[in-house]
């Protein structure tokens, strides 16, 4: 009930403003986003990364770098965070502090403190920081992000153009999609993708910052958007907090991911009409190799076998399983249930360390990369019968086909398998092998991530970054 003032003296009118106050207020006009806010605004973080980049570009600047007395320029980028963790523990994006060689952190009080990177994981986008707190501070704890239904209301928090000074920004949206894939972001080396899209409001800056739902815990972390503009225009991603329930661990105790590593190569999703013809109601994968000393060579699997459930779980399709393995505990006993020949089958695998695995594969022999071997593919004309041979089309725009790829090579880590044909490279657009071989020349010295557009075995055209680093 809303208490009013006196009866007001003759002549005079009762001021509205006066008569109730802001804890008056009926709960009808307040949201559900108000308790999420409250919750959460002061475990987001603001994050300042610096490195040293190039010399600055005037005559001057090169003039004394000639002699040695050139400054580099302190490069700065700016992104979000939130402690997840009361010792200082702080989650975002792997490419707000990727390269960093000081890290900021500011508060909600406006502290500010140095941190320490302590992982970052490439392959997912996500990177742990660590501070030291001064006395106590706020948390978001993590939700789980496979309950999210489409529809569902979110709130994200962010610090946009943070040179503006727009800190702790609040946007509300709902779930748009889930398990986007293929997407190109973070300079193409994000492996593993299934992100939430959403339309609450995510701008530069953002990066980082949390996607909540109305419980207010973290489901998602801000990592992109898609737009014409740079700007937000509704199209928003998130990385699942359930990727990252299954990296932060390791990146808090080695700074790095191990990844299980079961041993098949050239893995495809399997044909909806094979699916039927096997009698399967779920997705199913498939694949062309099993590498020597491997866990799943020791398992006893074959080629053409037909993986529906993993570890007991079924998945969406080749991505989902590669990440299933990805994130399994190294040394871990796990059921495989699968068709060979049309037969029901159930096999038990140790899964293996990915790591030591490249590692091994990596070979003396095989490194450096000749130009026959560049990025580790060996490449040919795309003939009507060696397309044939290896179960798929030439690209109607020519193209070259990839016949051979030497495993822990930087293509083979992009998942790149023969029959793949390559119809673009870094905008040079490949029709025959002169065309592919000029561009290895161009290209044969890039340190940074290879942009390619190629025509994959199952018929799709689609974008892979390859970082020639590995």
């Amino acid at each position: 009930m809303l208490d009013l003032p006196a009866t007001p003296v003759a002549g005079e009118r009762p001021n509205p403003i006066e008569s109730a106050t802001l804890t008056d207020r009926p709960e009808d006009f307040s949201t559900p986003f108000i308790r999420v806010v409250a919750m959460a605004r002061d475990a987001v973080v603001n994050i300042t990364a610096e490195s040293e980049g190039s010399y600055r570009g005037t005559r001057l600047d090169e003039y004394f770098r000639f002699f040695g007395l050139g400054r580099p320029m302190t490069q700065r980028s700016y992104g979000t965070g939130f402690i997840f963790r009361k010792d200082g523990y702080i989650l975002t994006n792997n490419h707000v502090i990727s390269g960093a060689e000081r890290v900021q952190v500011t508060l909600s009080d406006d502290e500010s403190y140095w941190a320490k990177v302590v992982g970052t994981d490439p392959a997912t986008d996500l990177g742990v920081l660590k501070f030291e707190p001064k006395g106590d501070v706020p948390i978001i704890p993590f939700g789980h992000s496979d309950e999210l239904q489409i529809g569902e209301w979110v709130v994200a928090i962010g610090n946009p153009f943070p040179q503006q000074g727009l800190d702790r920004t609040v946007t509300a949206g709902v779930v748009s999609a889930k398990g986007r894939k293929n997407l190109r972001f973070a300079d193409g080396n994000v492996i593993y993708q299934n992100y939430i899209q959403t339309d609450a409001s995510i701008n530069p800056g953002n990066s980082g910052g949390p996607l909540l739902n109305l419980q207010g815990e973290v489901i998602g972390i801000n990592a992109a958007i898609s737009s014409p503009t740079g700007g937000s225009v509704g199209i928003g991603f998130a990385i699942p907090i359930d990727f990252a329930r299954a990296v932060v661990p390791d990146l808090i105790a080695h700074g790095e991911v191990s990844r299980g590593w079961l041993g098949v190569s050239d893995i495809r999703d399997v044909p909806r009409e094979v699916l039927e013809e096997s009698h399967l109601s779920t997705s199913a994968i498939t694949f062309d190799k099993v590498l020597r000393g491997s866990p799943a060579a020791a398992a006893g699997l074959k080629p053409l076998d037909i993986i529906y459930v993993y570890d007991g779980k079924t998945f969406e399709d080749a991505n989902d399983f590669r990440f299933l393995v990805a994130t399994t505990s190294i040394n871990k006993k796990i059921e495989l249930k699968l068709m060979r020949s049309g037969k029901p089958m159930t096999i038990n695998v140790g899964i293996g360390d990915r790591s030591e695995a490249l590692r091994a594969m990596q070979s003396p022999r095989q490194l450096p990369y000749s130009d026959e071997y560049w990025l580790g593919m060996e490449v040919s004309e795309c003939t009507p019968e060696l397309a044939y041979r290896l179960g798929v089309d030439c690209h109607a725009s020519g193209g070259v086909i990839v016949t051979n790829v030497i495993p822990g090579s930087p293509a083979y880590n992009r998942n790149v398998m023969p029959g793949v044909i390559i119809v673009e490279i870094d905008k040079y657009k490949i029709k025959d092998l002169s065309d592919y071989r000029e561009a290895v020349v161009n290209m044969k010295n890039r340190k940074k991530s290879i942009s390619f557009i190629i025509y994959d075995t199952e018929g799709n055209t689609r974008w892979v970054g390859i970082d020639p680093r590995g």
